[in-house]
């Protein structure tokens, strides 16, 4: 059975959204900014926006990224910072009715436990147990269902600047066979990194030719993201490049001879 994951990460093509009868109204991502010992309640908004019953199911993931650009959905609690020992939901498993929205709330505790200051992280899984479509290929039947994946962050003490680094910075070529740059970058703080990161590209004049930003992307304690860089509108020849990361006062640069 064919499992489309909804979440920051991936995005869903317009038909899939279409068909999807339960929606999350508050947002996939939760941030929240915690001191040690603390209890913080929230809510995932949920809706039934078609036109029968649907039936869910509640569980936890957790999520690892490394630099090679695997992204990992592994069992709760395998993660060494998962959120999941210290976050309960109200129930596993609910049904909705026809225009019905229903408030899935979640408890953080950090009573029981001393902890060092640091971003913890869990997905909060919700999946619509029936297909939402089927289809008949050769004598069977396929069916599609939808799982949300609401990202938990728990930012415990006072966020600071984090540590981060360029790792497996190469040139390569996406699915269209156009030329880009890829860069890893990799957080070896303590909390949850989102860096800007850009590329400015200078010709054989030293003039600049290109001056690109891309999609800032949240990276977890010891996790590192990927970044992709188009380069296909540049002409042949050899150029310089400065490829920077910045995230509140840590800002880390590497230069790059590129010859297209």
């Amino acid at each position: 059975m064919k499992n489309l994951i909804i979440a920051i990460l991936f995005i869903l093509t317009v038909n899939q959204v279409a068909n999807a009868s339960v929606i999350i109204s508050n947002g996939l991502t939760h941030n929240l900014d915690l001191s040690s010992k603390t209890i913080k309640d929230g809510k995932v908004v949920l809706k039934n926006i078609g036109n029968k019953p649907q039936s869910i199911k509640i569980y936890f993931n957790d999520l690892v990224s490394d630099c090679s650009g695997k992204i990992d959905y592994v069992k709760a609690g395998e993660n060494l910072e998962s959120l999941y020992p210290f976050v309960s939901v109200n129930t596993s498993d609910y049904t909705l009715q026809p225009g019905e929205e229903y408030e899935l709330s979640y408890r953080v505790d950090l009573t029981k436990n001393s902890l060092e200051n640091g971003s913890l992280w869990v997905l909060l899984m919700v999946e619509v147990v029936d297909p939402i479509s089927k289809s008949s290929s050769q004598g069977f039947e396929i069916g599609s269902k939808i799982r949300y994946a609401v990202q938990l962050i728990a930012n415990i003490g006072q966020k600071n600047a984090e540590s981060i680094s360029f790792s497996n910075v190469k040139i390569g070529k996406d699915i269209n066979d156009q030329r880009i740059l890829e860069a890893a970058v990799k957080n070896d703080g303590k909390y949850m990194a989102i860096p800007v990161v850009n590329i400015q590209i200078f010709d054989d004049k030293g003039q600049k030719v290109k001056d690109l930003a891309v999609p800032s992307k949240k990276i977890y304690p010891r996790n590192c993201q990927n970044f992709v860089l188009p380069l296909a509108d540049l002409p042949k020849g050899k150029y310089q490049a400065v490829l920077l990361a910045e995230y509140l006062e840590e800002s880390i640069g590497v230069n790059i001879d590129l010859e297209i």
